[in-house]
């Protein structure tokens, strides 16, 4: 009777602890892709702390593994739009995942913790206009979500693929420009509103003006980064959440026609610097300003035909 009462309090102890160490969302799909404790499923979402700047704040990061081996496949993060939903862009880009093998992580920065300028601008100037460190801006925050999957799902990856759409490309592209980006391969900045033009004739946040003196801006290395310009050729409506400003307008009427102005300044001061160009501009026929409708084809162009 004793040995009956200790394997019946060992089986209650081990159920307890089991139920009380799982700490992932657990609202949809499972997955056999690692035995981790943290990334454990198929289709979930995980909550990160953030460090330095920003330490206590969220991230939720939602993802998407395919079936197979996590440890040699890509990773592509997403960056969301205005509306801070990164669950809908995760889900955009799921069949795409299974279909190319690629993970996503879709951070999502709420706006609570995040406003306007701390998210599509970066922080890159603070609320008082003082330009901060790079290490108070907004963007280490994505270096910290890529490694802090690494370090708990499993995977080997050294370096990410980042897209952003609409709120999310302003985002991408001054991430380009105001950090170096070393684990960073590929870039695609989609139907971006407005955008940060490398002169310092124009005061930021439309151009750089004083930050290459204060912040190091380097415009020769951000020309040499392998960023793509993603065009919805019908992306040409002046709806509401389109910044209709004099200086977004001096950048062009819609953001079709900014997209495109911005890549050929970048391309002809690039050339007067000398400087390689790695960037390019791509049209998607057909398509305005929508993310599950551009993914399709960012996905070709960073991961092939498959």
């Amino acid at each position: 009777m004793k040995t009956f009462y200790s394997l019946l309090t060992i089986f209650f102890v081990a159920v307890t602890f089991s139920a009380c160490s799982t700490t992932a969302s657990g609202d949809e799909e499972d997955s056999s892709n690692n035995e981790n404790q943290l990334f454990s499923k198929k289709t979930g979402m995980e909550t990160y702390t953030c460090k330095g700047a920003y330490a206590g704040k969220s991230i939720n990061i939602y993802y998407h593994i395919p079936d197979g081996s996590i440890k040699n496949m890509p990773v592509q993060i997403i960056m969301h739009g205005m509306d801070r939903n990164g669950d809908k862009y995760r889900d955009d880009w799921k069949d795409l995942a299974d279909q190319y093998g690629f993970i996503v992580l879709a951070p999502q920065f709420s706006e609570d913790d995040f406003s306007e300028n701390a998210y599509q601008r970066g922080n890159v100037l603070n609320e008082s206009g003082e330009f901060v460190p790079q290490d108070s801006m907004t963007y280490p925050i994505i270096s910290e979500v890529f490694h802090y999957f690494i370090e708990n799902s499993g995977s080997q990856a050294t370096k990410y693929n980042i897209y952003g759409h609409s709120a999310g490309a302003q985002f991408v592209h001054r991430y380009l420009l105001f950090n170096k980006t070393p684990e960073v391969d590929r870039a695609i900045a989609a139907n971006a509103g407005w955008y940060t033009i490398p002169t310092d004739t124009i005061d930021y946040p439309y151009g750089i003006g004083q930050s290459a003196d204060q912040i190091g801006t380097d415009v020769a290395a951000y020309y040499q980064k392998n960023l793509i310009i993603l065009l919805g050729d019908a992306d040409t409506l002046r709806t509401e959440s389109l910044n209709q400003s004099k200086k977004a307008d001096a950048q062009g009427l819609t953001r079709l026609e900014r997209g495109k102005k911005f890549f050929e300044f970048c391309k002809a001061d690039a050339a007067s610097r000398d400087t390689p160009f790695l960037w390019e501009k791509k049209l998607v026929e057909g398509v305005g300003h929508s993310d599950s409708k551009m993914a399709p084809s960012a996905a070709k162009l960073l991961y092939g035909d498959k």
